[in-house]
């Protein structure tokens, strides 16, 4: 009996195998590999958001892959990753679907990656793994989620042209084409000796109706100044216009664009409980003295 028992056990072990080989190749001991450059984002054709370069910067530094196998009851999460990556996968042969999401630093910070809820997914089908090689999939393109789901509020991008610039009037224009991050133009904010405070607003407030809403403002900023970023609300409490911070931003010395995704919503919604109107504020904060210059471009205001 014992014998008949190790013969059943023995055959239906090889007809796993042969099974499993129907579906892969290889020795999957060993790893194949998915390697990603970077992520860009690009306008899509349906939405067709903005005729301004600008509006497409990002900062897209990690990135969450899950992939599905046929005959696999459930998808495998790979994890998350720093970008560049080359991800070991211990499968071979086609892989049925790849997913990855975007993710980006909330509020600069890098202990705070979310997938950024703007941004789609980027969906790979029939993906071809090879034990011991590289997959090179490069820089992939992602889009903004549809216009019907997302509204940009205010953009301000400093372009040449008539009108004014949708800040208080202490931000100018500045064309110089070695300065700006995108376009022709960026704002600028200069900082005199002495002066230790300098606050701007928008020049209009914006309603927001629905209390779910997601609320973030995006931006291009380059700074040797520190300031802090936050809402003006017309909701008064003892005869005050009430000003909060969400968040403040270091200077740095070298002249370099960062991009920031802010989550002015959590400002929002636990400060002013959501409050219908708000106007975003900004305040840089110049605690030495010294003169500085604080450098904006690409601002959206944006929420679903």
């Amino acid at each position: 009996m014992k014998i008949r028992l190790q013969y059943i056990l023995l055959f239906a072990t090889v007809f796993a195998c042969m099974v499993g080989c129907d579906k892969f190749e290889g020795d999957v001991s060993a790893p194949s590999y998915l390697k990603i450059d970077s992520i860009i984002v690009l306008d899509n054709p349906s939405d067709s958001w903005s005729q301004e370069s600008g509006f497409f910067t990002c900062d897209i530094d990690a990135v969450n892959v899950t992939i599905w196998v046929d005959g696999d009851t459930a998808e495998t999460n790979l994890g998350m990753y720093d970008l560049p990556i080359t991800i070991p996968v211990l499968r071979s042969g086609d892989i049925t679907k790849v997913q990855i999401a975007p993710v980006v630093r909330q509020d600069g910070i890098a202990g705070k990656r979310i997938f950024y809820p703007y941004y789609n997914q980027i969906t790979l089908n029939n993906v071809r793994l090879q034990t011991d090689s590289v997959t090179d999939l490069g820089t992939l393109q992602t889009t903004y989620i549809s216009r019907n789901t997302m509204r940009v509020l205010w953009r301000e991008f400093f372009e040449p042209g008539p009108g004014s610039v949708s800040l208080d009037t202490v931000v100018s224009r500045c064309f110089a084409s070695d300065t700006v991050r995108s376009g022709y133009g960026c704002g600028v904010i200069r900082v005199p000796q002495g002066v230790k405070e300098v606050n701007f607003w928008s020049d209009t407030t914006f309603t927001i109706n629905d209390p779910q809403a997601i609320l973030y403002l995006e931006m291009d900023f380059w700074s040797d100044v520190d300031f802090s970023v936050g809402l003006n609300n017309p909701m008064y409490s003892g005869g005050l216009n009430q000003i909060r911070s969400h968040m403040t931003i270091y200077g740095k010395p070298e002249r370099r664009w960062r991009k920031i995704y802010i989550n002015i919503g959590a400002l929002w919604s636990k400060t002013y409980n959501h409050y219908p109107t708000i106007r975003p504020y900004f305040t840089i904060l110049n605690n030495s003295g010294k003169p500085g210059n604080l450098f904006l471009d690409n601002i959206k205001l944006i929420t679903m």
